[in-house]
């Protein structure tokens, strides 16, 4: 037999490549489903077995399932014609009784001196229900309000929304101004942008449009503006039942967050002491 000819499965040629290639497949195995997962195992809290199955490429067999999280409706509150009834049957002067806990942080007049707390006084019915429910379900972080508002019944959150719905906001009518160095702000809040699929602020907080459940911005804090904000970037705040919230703050950056509460709370410095 010449060099040329082909190996043969008498040829000890043969012998030693499928061998080499049986040794390589087996030290690869051994390396890749075996010592890697068992290195990587520790840093990212999984056991052997599913070290191996994740890099075989099956699920995480002891790994919680994210799909029933995800299922979960991020508020209890649903704008059905029956809540739209409720919303009517709130009672303002129950409601001013109720709320001298309230006025602690958000103001007697529903006008807050703390810039963390939102100002409540000409805030829609159905905005000051729905956050309030929004608290007493969970949906919204209930480390602060939940103390409050975890006594409360429907009826009383109902009269609560409609008395401070009913203050005059010192905020009302005034000219929402630009200066000329706000025409990137201006475009966020009048237009939006079509290129980040961005709706514009004014269409669910107005004056251009409205939502039901989304609160008007003319005159709110701006440091609780701010924190809101980062919280539906950061997930902290997920009770936007069609998360619109979160897929609009995601994509803005920390300055054009900053400039949107600066413009909406620089409204209040034109209101009258």
């Amino acid at each position: 037999m010449t060099s040329r000819d082909p190996p043969t499965s008498s040829d000890t040629r043969f012998a030693v490549w499928i061998g080499a290639t049986v040794a390589l497949f087996l030290v690869a195995v051994l390396i890749g489903f075996v010592w890697l997962p068992s290195a990587q195992r520790n840093s990212e809290g999984l056991d052997l077995w599913n070290a191996i199955c994740r890099a075989v490429g099956l699920p995480n067999v002891s790994a919680p399932t994210s799909v029933a999280i995800a299922a979960k409706p991020a508020s209890t509150v649903a704008w059905t014609a029956e809540t739209r009834r409720r919303l009517a049957q709130g009672n303002a002067v129950r409601g001013a009784a109720l709320a001298t806990t309230c006025n602690n942080c958000h103001g007697a007049n529903g006008i807050s001196a703390d810039a963390a707390f939102p100002n409540l006084a000409g805030q829609s019915v159905d905005a000051i229900y729905k956050q309030l429910e929004d608290y007493r379900s969970g949906k919204r972080n209930p480390t602060v309000m939940g103390v409050f508002v975890s006594p409360l019944s429907e009826q009383d959150i109902l009269d609560l929304a409609t008395h401070f719905a009913s203050l005059p906001s010192p905020f009302a009518g005034l000219p929402s101004k630009f200066s000329p160095t706000d025409i990137s702000v201006r475009d966020l809040i009048e237009v939006g942008d079509p290129a980040r699929g961005m709706a514009p602020c004014a269409a669910c907080h107005g004056p251009l449009g409205s939502t039901p459940g989304a609160p008007g911005l003319r005159g709110q804090q701006r440091a609780y503006l701010e924190q809101q904000m980062q919280a539906f970037v950061t997930g902290d705040r997920r009770n936007d039942i069609r998360e619109q919230m979160r897929t609009i703050a995601r994509q803005l950056t920390s300055a054009e967050i900053a400039m949107i509460a600066a413009h909406y709370s620089n409204v209040a410095s034109n209101a009258e002491p």
